[in-house]
This record gives C-alpha cells, sequence and structure tokens, in this order.
C-alpha cells in the first residue's frame, strides 16, 4: 500500500483567513485528506504560531460541507487539555459525520508555558495523557468496558473505531500505549531514519507504522531547490523546489512511511505552492488514488 498524503490546516501563519473556503479548494485541488491542530493556547514569545479554530468544530463544519476527503484528521488533539469522557463522544460524532473517514492523532501537548497554565507539571502531563489515551481506546474501541455497570456510551451503529495515532517522543508513554494504538506520528526525519526512529527512541515500543508532519516550503522560484532542513521555531522547516518535490514524495513512500502529513507555513499569496503540491501528489499517484 502506498503512503497516504494529507495537509494541515492552517495553511499559513494567519489561521483566520476563510479556513471553510481554504478547505473546500484544497478539494478541488484534489488534495487527498486535511488535518486540523488542536493549540487552545500559545506561546507568548514571539515564534509560536496561530493555530486557528477549534478541531471538533472546524472538521464538523467541513464534513456538514460534503467534503470529498479520503481522510480527515487530527495532528493532534492534546489529551491532557480535555476529558476524555467527554472527547471520546466528540470523536465517535466526528467519526460517524465522517462515514468512517476519521484518523484520530493524540498527543499531551509540548508547550511548557501553556502546560503550567493548565497545572501540568511532566509527571502529571505524562499520566493526564496515559490515562486518556486508555479511556479513548475503551470507550470507542473495546466496548467501554471500563465503566461501571450504572453508565453506558454509546456509538452510531455504523461508526467503526477510528484509527489511533501517538504523537509523543515520550519512552515511557510510548513504552505503555503503543501496544494500543494503529500507528506513531512524529514530525520531521530524513527518509533514512524512517524504519528506526520509534524503535531509537523507544526500544521496548511495539512497532508501529509512522506518520510525519512535514513542515515545507515549497520554491516555485527555484524549481531545482535540493530538500535543504532549517530550524523554524521547534519544528524543523525543509525547503525544496517545486520539480524536487515529487523524488522527495517517493522517498518517504519507498522508506516505507505511512502516511505525511504537509504543512505549508509561508504564503506566497498567488497559491503556487499548493499548487506544486497537489502536482506533486499527483505525480506520485497520492492525490488521485488516496492509498
Amino acid at each position: 500500500m502506498r503512503m497516504r498524503a494529507g495537509l494541515v490546516l492552517p495553511l499559513y501563519d494567519d489561521p483566520w483567513t476563510d479556513p471553510v473556503g481554504r478547505i473546500l479548494h484544497l478539494a478541488d485541488l484534489g488534495i487527498p485528506g486535511i488535518w486540523v491542530r488542536d493549540i487552545p493556547l500559545l506561546q507568548n514569545d514571539g515564534v509560536d504560531r496561530g493555530a486557528g479554530f477549534d478541531p471538533v468544530a472546524l472538521l464538523s463544519n467541513a464534513l456538514g460541507r460534503g467534503v470529498p476527503f479520503d481522510e480527515v484528521g487530527t495532528a493532534v488533539l492534546c489529551l491532557s487539555y480535555r476529558q476524555p469522557l467527554t472527547l471520546a463522544q466528540a470523536v465517535a460524532t466526528l467519526q460517524t459525520l465522517s462515514g468512517n473517514r476519521l484518523v484520530v492523532g493524540v498527543g499531551a501537548g509540548v508547550r511548557t508555558s501553556v502546560n503550567e497554565v493548565y497545572g501540568l507539571d511532566p509527571d502529571l502531563r505524562r499520566r493526564h495523557f496515559i490515562h486518556a489515551v486508555r479511556v479513548l481506546d475503551d470507550l470507542l474501541r473495546r466496548g467501554a468496558a471500563s465503566l461501571p455497570e450504572t453508565v453506558r456510551f454509546e456509538c452510531a451503529p455504523d461508526a467503526s473505531p477510528p484509527p489511533l495515532l501517538l504523537a509523543s517522543n515520550d519512552p515511557v508513554a510510548l513504552r505503555e500505549l503503543t501496544g494500543l494504538a494503529d500507528g506513531w506520528m512524529t514530525n520531521y526525519v530524513t527518509p533514512q531514519r524512517v524504519p528506526t526512529e520509534l524503535h531509537a527512541i523507544c526500544p521496548q515500543a511495539v512497532p508501529l507504522p509512522s506518520t510525519m508532519q512535514l513542515t515545507l516550503a515549497v520554491s516555485t522560484a527555484d524549481q531545482d531547490l535540493p530538500p535543504t532542513p532549517e530550524p523554524y521555531g521547534r519544528l524543523t522547516l525543509v525547503r525544496v523546489g517545486a520539480r524536487q518535490l515529487p523524488g522527495l514524495l517517493e522517498r518517504y513512500d519507498e522508506a516505507g512511511l505511512a502516511r505525511v502529513l504537509v504543512h505549508l507555513p509561508l504564503d506566497n499569496a498567488d497559491g503556487s505552492q499548493l499548487a506544486a503540491l497537489a502536482s506533486a501528489l499527483r505525480v506520485t499517484d497520492l492525490a488521485t488514488t488516496g492509498v
């Protein structure tokens, strides 16, 4: 099976520019999937960038428009900031509205000052994350066996359990949770590191298919620019020429990456980055096959 592909919203640093209109535009371009972020508070450090709307509300709105994406996903839901019993209902609702196209990426929240506002030290953050993953797994996939007999959790009868992806580099959490998950999410790694990265972080982790969030600046001016990583806040930005982009995606596909989620953070105002990305996905069959 070929690598899946999706695009992470918001497209650029300004998250408030017609998000639904941009989603519909992505559908017109043939982008296979859309993924939304969950960042309720930003660090006031001059580096942290806008996250935009609540992910559940935004996906619900988009799904109500009948968008044709092969997948819709969260990259990622921050479980340490949400009550897991209530979140399970929101996830189950999205899965039903999507017609079983939802993929749930979950994380613990990496912004230190935001965690402090939520009263989370590193140990409590980890414990909340592990507990919440177990609750979601139980309610969405195992019949809510952990609930007392006095209450029950219901999903729509035609809803299937959504795939659950762990976005964590915490060896303790990975050791505890990879046996419950369908995949692991990471930020930029080279194609050579794809097969070994999870095991390098946690040798005790159950092997999982990997999804990577790749922050790209697609150059249409220097179309032969080779992939060039550079620091970008907490992430790594990869600058790459438009003609080099299909080859980069092919290398990740050949390395066994299960899914690549592209974030385009730099607005070039004319849409050429988006057009180049859609073209590269078509060249590698990712936009048209959806597999």
